[in-house]
């Protein structure tokens, strides 16, 4: 079927939206892989569905130990696709809360301090997904409901996902600001258009 995945800044909604569309396909019959960030090839054990509580608390490694961990985002990319995401893709539904593309717009978060131009080279030549959405609202409306870091970065974030939305039309954009329920009908109508 396909390779979803989902983009927001702290406070978009985005856990609860997937937790919905996972139910939503698992009840239509559909087989559902979920990760976040990126796939942990030799680690089954691993918990990918956590998220950091001060994202932006440690310093980024050094030139020479951030282009190490993007070698290593890069092979956990392909050897997680190798070895079932591309099969589970294909079959039925493969959903991540983040993905690769996510170093190119705050690579604090991940302690990224090596060159950009090999960060989106690296992304570029990453499996891709079929569809991104975007969960979108306003700077305030995201620090109200999620203080991990400030307003300054939250605009400055959302700012930086809007120029990475503009760059494929794989990109949808969701007004994330809307109840709930309104913000998963709105990503059911992109899933059932891009279906």
């Amino acid at each position: 079927m396909s390779f979803i995945a989902f983009l927001g800044c702290d406070g978009s909604g985005k856990s609860t939206v997937i937790e919905r569309i996972d139910a939503d396909l698992r009840e239509q019959g559909i087989a559902v892989v979920r990760g976040h960030w990126r796939p942990a090839p030799f680690d089954a054990a691993r918990d990918s569905s956590g998220a950091a509580d001060d994202p932006h608390g440690i310093a980024p490694r050094g030139t020479f130990g951030s282009i190490a961990k993007l070698g290593w985002l890069w092979f956990s990319w392909w050897a997680g696709w190798f070895r079932g995401l591309g099969r589970c893709a294909k079959s039925g539904c493969v959903i991540f809360d983040r993905f690769h593309a996510d170093l190119l717009v705050d690579p604090r978060r991940y302690r990224y301090g090596g060159p950009m131009a090999l960060a989106r080279l690296a992304s570029a030549l990453m499996p891709q997904p079929d569809l991104v959405v975007f969960l979108d609202a306003a700077p305030e409306v995201l620090f109200s409901r999620k203080q991990e870091v400030s307003l300054e970065i939250l605009a400055d974030s959302r700012k930086r996902y809007l120029t990475l939305c503009a760059t494929h039309p794989r990109f949808r954009v969701i007004d994330a600001y809307r109840p709930v329920e309104e913000v998963v009908t709105a990503v059911r109508y992109e899933l059932d258009s891009f279906k």
